[in-house]
């Protein structure tokens, strides 16, 4: 029995040992097998396309003793990614990025060429100074120019003698071609042209933008004037005289714009002769609608402010002629009208109120704001009612002397009622006497009449009343007399001015465009229209069925939503509108009587003969200024006397590429300059009003401190700073404005002058490397410039320095010659402060450019290194890698140095690296088929930068690296989603460390305004041809919501108050309550309803009886027919290809504020801390931290809660202000109200104040400066009212006989 046991067991191993024996000899087989599948099937499986082709992995080979292997648990909740790994992986990205600037950027190589050059506090006072005496010294050359031209213009009017019966004039239309000669026909007196018909040689001159000839001058005649008229024609003779003076002036200075004078006859005489479609920007085919006479410079020379009362009739009598015929007069006049003068529009019938309610009780300066919203208003306005005259008159001079006794505005030297009526049944003398003793108030009437209408005492009373007032009296008869009747008020205005004769008035004016005129703009706007019209109407031909069913259907409507609601405009600056101010000065006419009409024989003269001016381009004032002393962050502005500005850096005056913006000359200091602290658009802090009334009115120079919101790029980043202010007044009209931050107060200065041995070291070094300059500073320049880069003039000068020991910096004298003048005999000027640091720079960086290899990994790809001092200078060098995502740019792509964005931001934070991520407003045409000009290389690569300086020393630049972006990705992908760097196998994610794969987890490295500077994208998605940079809001807003909340990031409010806005072209209005009531309306629409119904059945009863039946038709009847039926045919055709859908949104555009929202990240502790929080996956969706020593964070943020909550604002969105409901009207009309509901105070004007006195002007009271014999108009009107008086009364006895 105990054998049997013992043979049984041993017979049990032997089978338990053959079994294990086959089951691994089974194993092995079965993983060689697999292991060869999964090799062959590896090397069929070749990657052919774009998409990765995995292996299959072999599970099973055969199902012999096979065991079904267990399946995974399904996830049920999202793993969490712990701090610490959000903190190692942030470390891991600043080490490559200061990796990078170690490798490549070489630091300590720029410090050690520096360590010589000394450095000083940045002086703010100093620097205002220097820009003051800058700015005076130029006025004053151009003052004494323009004075020149008058006292030649004064010498030849005194001698002058009449032309020659052949005498023709160079004409600056069309001055570039040869033109015939119009047949004239025999029965008229004069000719029809009276200008040269040679060509004259032109050529194209940057200096003057234009194409001029400085042998000549050249003419502009206004559009409603007649060139051939003699006394029109007597004045353009003599002022050919001012050649002289032209040439002299400009050959004293070369850097002299252009030189003119306008003629009261309405004439511009300018030098040099220039071609003048030429001058205009605005390439369109409306009418040159350019008077100088009204232009701001011309009205300003010639009268001191004054405030204007336009009455417009609004009584019943008033027909629809004219009431257009008294808007067009309102326009012009208040076009003529300068910003220093106030004014105010009202409507009388048996009230007087002002068409915009929030006017009522108050003047308003006369600028184009306030200007557009009263013609804006006035377009909705009906005539009704009667008139009560004398309740008119007695309110309007009661609000002028309120508004004489106001504290809070200038006091004005004249004032004027303007009324246009009608009738006018009465004379008004005593009862302007009784309400106006002192005679203070002028009164002018433009009587709107039917020329050959029947006439009642209008004229004896007006004209009566006009000249008792020393006023004008004139009828307004067509739109042809608007800008003759409208100068004729303004002569009257001059007499103050041109009485006296002794004193002499120098005026500088506010910045405007040069030729152009706001109508053109309004007319272009409606031709861009058109061609969307016609775009439309195109696609709709193509394929009607296509374009009714895609978005093309209701694509103008989104299109003109982006741009208004959305405020997605394009506002670069295609077109250079040539901004300028003008230095002018009135030409008296010195005869004190003449003899102009049978009655009298002399009579008094004082009138001007016209006004002379210089021009100054507000480009060349920029090329002076020193802008190289303010650093980083710094600026210099200048506003005028009622601060407004003239020169911004912050200033945008063009939108949709070339139409010029409706308020560009209005906008204020404080728009441009806002307060740190968030506030309601327009409603300023007290300290900044205080701030702001002591810089424009109280203090001609001083400092102050202020909390600002400096706002750059754009518009798209704002960084709150505090901002020393310095300001100083330049000839009692400009303030110069100087602001400059704490954080950059030492700078480098390079202690040289430009020698001839610093030019020599200068052009040794310089040859053959890379550089760039500013390209809007004056290092060296010839006035017209001869180089195509400002590299190659810079290098010119530095070696003609280097040749010539004596170098003049500046030669401005220019020298007619019939030769052409050399390259070196032409005018240049130099700054030598600005060329001397920029060698001793270039010299300095001469030891870093000679880096020609770096040896090591470019972990970045390829990048431009680069170094940017003050001075404009700017180094580079291209490090190229073999796997690059693009050819890196060149480093002249960001050449304006100290005024890049990430220049500003490395400066604010001395301490980082700045990781800058260029961010671009969204910008869309109004023609949708138009797409923007391309941003760019600048505005795709990003840029890594960090100040270079010595703690003791100050700043001398900033160095870093432009690199793509794709390549941050690449190392954003590495470091936060590679599961090669956890050591952890796909089959055991569960086991594994949470990831940013993009589906649970998503990481992003977003900077301090909440840019995404870099993400993990999807390879396969497809790019925008324009891809604009996300921000955290619209990407991930639960996350961005959840920051909000914590206070880790602040919402700030930037405010536009440039912006433009585009109300349909038929804006509806909404006013108060009808002055019947409803059911008395209905009734009464209801019975003119029965009276039309009725008279169409007797019409058709007529018909009836009256019809007689014919036979056949005639040949002419089946004409009718056929053409009927063509007609028709026609018509079926067209509806049906048309359908109404296809019209575009009809639009205008107008002023307007917007508001756009930014984030600012709050780098205080308890933000921090409140940052590396625990998340929670839906409550706190986030895990983040600091990348180290950068700008940057990193977030890792959980995808999987949608944002419920309220929606974040999107910063790419600049939405409209919304008004207040109590100001109805159009949208003009409630900006208006808006922007005067507290008005901000300004300064008098610098120049003197000429009083009208009423007693002075006794000889002058007749209606206008004087009059010509009465025309044969009231022989006319006198005898068609007696031949209807005869008519009538023999009718009369004909009837009584009958």
């Amino acid at each position: 029995m105990h054998k049997n046991i013992n043979l049984f067991i041993i017979l049990l191993i032997c089978y338990f040992f053959v079994n294990v024996t086959n089951a691994s000899i089974k194993t092995n087989s079965m993983d060689t097998i697999k292991k060869s599948l999964e090799e062959h099937q590896g090397h069929l499986l070749v990657n052919k396309s774009k998409t990765k082709s995995v292996p299959l992995k072999i599970a099973n080979v055969t199902k012999v003793n096979f065991v079904r292997p267990k399946l995974k648990k399904k996830k049920t909740e999202a793993k969490i990614i712990t701090l610490e790994q959000v903190r190692s992986w942030a470390k891991a990205i600043s080490d490559k990025l200061f990796e990078n600037e170690k490798q490549f950027v070489r630091r300590d190589i720029l410090l050690k060429g520096f360590a010589d050059i000394k450095s000083e506090v940045r002086n703010g006072t100093a620097i205002v100074e220097k820009t003051t005496n800058i700015l005076n010294e130029l006025l004053e050359r151009r003052g004494r120019a323009a004075e020149s031209i008058m006292r030649k213009a004064e010498e030849l009017a005194a001698n002058k003698v009449p032309p020659p019966s052949d005498y023709t004039f160079i004409r600056s239309d069309d001055i570039d071609v040869l033109k015939q000669e119009e047949k004239q026909e025999k029965d008229l007196e004069l000719p029809l042209n009276c200008s040269s018909l040679n060509k004259v040689k032109l050529t194209s001159s940057v200096h003057f933008d234009a194409n001029v000839s400085l042998e000549y001058t050249s003419v502009h005649v206004a559009l409603e004037v007649f060139e051939c008229d003699p006394r029109v024609l007597e004045h353009v003779h003599w002022t050919e005289g001012l050649l002289s003076t032209f040439r002299e002036n400009y050959a004293q200075d070369a850097t002299l714009d252009f030189q003119y004078m306008c003629s009261a006859k309405g004439f511009l005489r300018h030098y040099p002769a220039a071609l003048w479609q030429n001058m205009y920007k605005l390439k369109t085919d409306g009418e040159y609608l350019y008077d100088c006479r009204l232009r701001p410079w011309y009205v300003s020379a010639s009268g001191a402010p004054i405030d204007v009362l336009i009455l417009l009739d609004a009584s019943g009598s008033m027909n629809s002629s004219n009431l257009v015929i008294a808007e067009q007069f309102t326009l012009a006049l208040l076009s003529a009208l300068t910003d220093d003068d106030q004014v105010n529009v009202l409507r009388f019938n048996v009230v007087v109120e002002s068409p915009i309610p929030c006017f009522n009780e108050k003047l308003v300066p006369a600028n184009h704001v306030n200007s557009a919203a009263m013609m804006a208003a006035l377009k909705y306005q009906k005539a009704v009612n009667e008139t009560k005259m004398d309740n008119v008159l007695t309110y309007s001079v009661h609000l002028l002397n309120k508004q004489r006794k106001a504290k809070d505005t200038p006091t004005s030297c004249q004032q004027a009622i303007v009324m246009l009526t009608d009738s006018l049944y009465e004379n008004y003398t005593e009862l302007m006497h009784r309400i106006d003793p002192d005679g203070s108030i002028r009164l002018f009437v433009l009587w709107l009449h039917d020329r050959f209408g029947v006439r009642d005492s209008t004229r004896q009373a007006a004209g009566a009343a006009a000249c008792a007032r020393d006023g004008y009296f004139a009828e307004l008869v067509t739109d042809a007399d608007v800008t003759e009747q409208v100068l004729s008020i303004l002569r009257v205005l001059e007499r103050p001015l041109v009485a006296q004769r002794a004193r002499r008035l120098r005026v500088y004016s506010d910045v405007y465009a040069n030729v152009e005129d706001p109508r053109r703009s309004e007319y272009y706007w409606q031709q861009k229209e058109n061609a969307e019209q016609t775009f439309r109407y195109g696609e709709l031909r193509r394929n009607k069925d296509k374009f009714l069913a895609t978005e093309k259907l209701y694509g103008d409507y989104i299109h003109i939503r982006q741009l208004d609601t959305y405020g997605h405009y394009y506002e670069g600056e295609d077109v250079n509108y040539r901004l300028q101010i003008s230095v002018s000065v009135p030409v008296f006419d010195h005869s004190t009587s003449e003899n102009i009409t049978k009655v009298l024989e002399e009579y008094p003269v004082n009138r001007l003969l016209g006004v002379a001016g210089v021009d100054i381009p507000i480009d060349h004032l920029k090329l002076i200024l020193p802008y190289y002393l303010l650093g980083a962050g710094g600026s210099l502005s200048i506003v005028d006397h009622r601060g407004n500005i003239v020169i911004h850096e912050n200033a945008k005056v063009v939108f949709d590429g070339d139409i010029l913006k409706p308020g560009y000359r209005t906008v204020d200091f404080l728009d441009v300059e806002q307060p740190a602290a968030d506030h309601l658009p327009r409603d300023y802090p007290q300290d900044w009003y205080e701030f702001r009334k002591e810089l424009v009115v109280d203090h001609p120079s001083g400092h102050r401190t202020m909390e600002t919101k400096s706002i750059f790029e754009g518009g798209m980043r704002a960084i709150l700073e505090k901002k020393d202010y310095y300001w100083k007044r330049v000839m009692n009209h400009y303030t110069v404005v100087v602001a400059l931050p704490k954080y950059n107060t030492r700078h480098a200065v390079p202690d040289a002058a430009f020698t001839q041995q610093l030019a020599r070291e200068a052009y040794k070094i310089l040859h053959d490397t890379e550089f760039s300059v500013h390209p809007e500073w004056l290092y060296c320049q010839y006035v017209d410039p001869h180089f195509e880069t400002k590299n190659e003039e810079i290098i010119h000068f530095i070696k003609r320095r280097r040749d010539e020991a004596n170098f003049a910096m500046r030669k401005i004298k220019h020298l007619f010659s019939p030769i052409t003048p050399s390259l070196l005999e032409k005018t240049y000027q130099c700054n030598e402060e600005l060329m001397a640091r920029l060698c001793k720079e270039i010299i300095a960086t001469g030891p870093w450019m000679e880096m020609d290899t770096i040896e090591g990994e470019h972990s970045l790809g390829s990048i431009t290194t680069f170094f940017a001092s003050e001075s404009g200078l700017t180094r580079w060098a291209v490090r190229r890698a073999t796997s690059a995502h693009a050819e890196p740019p060149a480093g002249a792509a960001w050449a304006r140095g100290p005024r890049e964005a990430w220049y500003r931001r490395a400066a604010a934070a001395p301490a980082a690296l700045v990781v800058h991520a260029p961010v671009a407003p969204a910008r869309a045409r109004r023609n949708s088929y138009l797409p923007p000009p391309p941003l760019g290389e600048r505005y795709e690569w990003l840029t890594a930068a960090r100040t270079v300086g010595h703690a003791s020393a100050g700043v001398f630049g900033v160095a870093g690296y432009h690199f793509h972006p794709k390549h941050l990705e690449d190392l954003l992908n590495s470091v936060t989603n590679l599961r090669i760097l956890d050591d952890c196998d796909e089959e055991d994610e569960d086991d594994c460390d949470a990831r940013c794969d993009g589906k649970d987890w998503s990481c992003v490295l977003i900077d301090e305004g909440a840019w995404i500077v870099s993400a993990v994208r999807d390879d396969d998605g497809e790019e925008e041809d324009e891809p604009l940079r996300e921000h955290l809001a619209n990407s991930h807003p639960a996350a961005m919501a959840a920051l909000l909340n914590a206070n880790i990031f602040k919402l700030s409010w930037v405010h536009d108050y440039q912006g433009v806005c585009f109300p349909p072209k038929n804006e509806k209005i909404y006013s108060g309550a009808p002055s019947l009531p409803s059911l008395v309306r209905s009734a009464w629409h209801s019975v003119k309803m029965l009276v039309r119904a009725t008279e169409h059945v007797l019409t058709f009863a007529t018909l009836l009886y009256s019809s007689v039946p014919v036979a056949s038709d005639t040949e002419a009847e089946k004409e009718k027919r056929r053409r009927r039926l063509r007609r028709d045919y026609e018509r079926e055709k067209y509806e049906r290809l048309y359908d109404r859908r296809v019209l575009v949104n009809r639009t205008r555009f107008a002023a307007c504020d917007r508001s756009r929202a930014l984030y600012d990240l709050q780098r205080t502790p308890k933000a921090m801390e409140a940052l590396r929080r625990t998340p929670h996956l839906c409550k706190w969706p986030l895990i983040g931290a600091e990348v180290p020593n950068t700008n940057l964070l990193l977030l890792a943020i959980y995808n999987g809660c949608k944002h419920s909550g309220k929606p974040v604002n999107n910063p790419f969105t600049n939405e409209p202000v919304p008004l207040a409901a109590q100001w109805r009207g159009p949208l003009a009309a409630r900006l208006a109200c808006w922007r005067t509901r507290a008005p901000l105070p300004a300064r008098a004007p610098h120049t003197r104040c000429f009083p009208h006195d009423f007693a002075y002007e006794v000889g002058y009271r007749q209606c206008g400066p004087w009059l010509p014999d009465p025309d044969s108009a009231s022989s006319i009107h006198l005898s068609i009212v007696l031949s209807m008086a005869m008519f009538i009364n023999l009718f009369y006895v004909i009837v009584k006989i009958i």
